[in-house]
């Protein structure tokens, strides 16, 4: 069932997210280790986010691309106009280094998470990584994610793993 009440204008067609500004998700893979790992329940906001309010690092809620329905969660690294490219495992974004101390390059063995070429993030849209760049199925693979299709920023662990509970998602 869509809820045709959507203050928070969020993507997302749960009622949580859609009236109230919020909901709560349940990782289910690896992508994002170390940050987020298997069973860690993670609180998103809908709330006050928004394009403007948009920064490179924050980690998003989407529906992904190929299956509106199919909720994900990945790391916003560019939005419409930058310039991306990974270089030994360096993101630069149009030209400057992004600060990731979320990430183990030594854990990282695959070509496509050392290298990529530059690419442009067009108008409207977003490129998203996944922390374990080696096992995320992210923008180097589905393409730019329009932003119309961000359900919200997850803020915080609700229930994490090794006594992460509470702690801010960074």
């Amino acid at each position: 069932m869509t809820y045709s009440i959507n203050p928070f204008r969020t993507a997302s067609e749960n009622i949580r997210a859609r009236v109230l500004g919020f909901d709560v998700y349940r990782i289910p893979s690896r992508s994002m280790e170390p940050t987020l790992v298997p069973g860690d329940f993670i609180y998103m906001s809908a709330s006050g986010y928004d394009r403007e309010t948009m920064l490179p690092n924050d980690v998003l809620v989407f529906l992904y691309p190929d299956a509106r329905k199919t909720h994900y969660i990945k790391r916003l690294i560019a939005k419409g106009g930058d310039r991306v490219r990974i270089e030994n495992f360096i993101v630069y974004v149009n030209d400057k280094p992004l600060p990731q101390m979320y990430i183990n390059t030594t854990r990282l063995k695959k070509p496509f998470s050392r290298f990529m070429q530059e690419v442009q993030v067009p108008n409207g849209h977003l490129f998203l990584l996944g922390d374990n760049r080696d096992n995320s199925n992210d923008s180097r693979f589905f393409g730019f994610l329009p932003e119309r299709q961000v359900v919200g920023e997850a803020m915080s662990l609700i229930f994490g793993k090794n006594g992460r509970t509470g702690n801010a998602i960074e």
